[in-house]
């Protein structure tokens, strides 16, 4: 294990649960950056409708922005997607909403495969296969096991 992975798995035994959970959502949203863009700030796929390092769509940055509304936390406008906080503030909400639907739907541990399929599905797409990735399809299980694999890598 590298330092760096050490100091990350210290301070995350140091932590309080609710800490430690929040943190885990960030991790999983970087390795959701990590496939979706290569953690590329400036990435705009599917003919423009998905753009930053989390190549979010509008629906997705919509739900987002409810969930921080919800949290007393503010809107960020979708024409900022450009600055990389402002992305990582909408990919970190958008992670934790749909976690949250997960454990509403009856999955009271959510994997970061079925965290990602979620994501990168919508939670109804996601739901329409089992959240499984035997039925999702090929590149969408194969991004999951992906995230999955450096998700666990990170928290070694």
């Amino acid at each position: 294990m590298t330092n760096t992975l050490m100091t990350l798995a210290a301070t995350l035994a140091a932590m309080t649960p609710e800490a430690r959970e929040k943190a885990h959502v960030v991790i999983l949203t970087n390795a959701i950056g990590a496939v979706e863009s290569g953690m590329n700030y400036a990435a705009v796929g599917d003919n423009g409708k998905a753009v930053g390092a989390w190549q979010v769509h509008v629906p997705a940055w919509v739900t987002a922005n409810q969930w921080r509304e919800k949290q007393g936390l503010p809107k960020v406008p979708r024409k900022e997607w450009r600055v990389p906080d402002n992305q990582r503030a909408i990919a970190v909400a958008y992670v934790t909403w749909c976690k949250e639907r997960l454990v509403a739907d009856g999955i009271v541990d959510p994997s970061p495969e079925q965290v990602y399929l979620a994501y990168t599905m919508g939670f109804s797409g996601a739901k329409a296969v089992g959240h499984s990735l035997v039925t999702a399809p090929r590149a969408k299980a194969e991004a999951a096991e992906r995230v999955g694999n450096i998700y666990r890598e990170l928290i070694k």
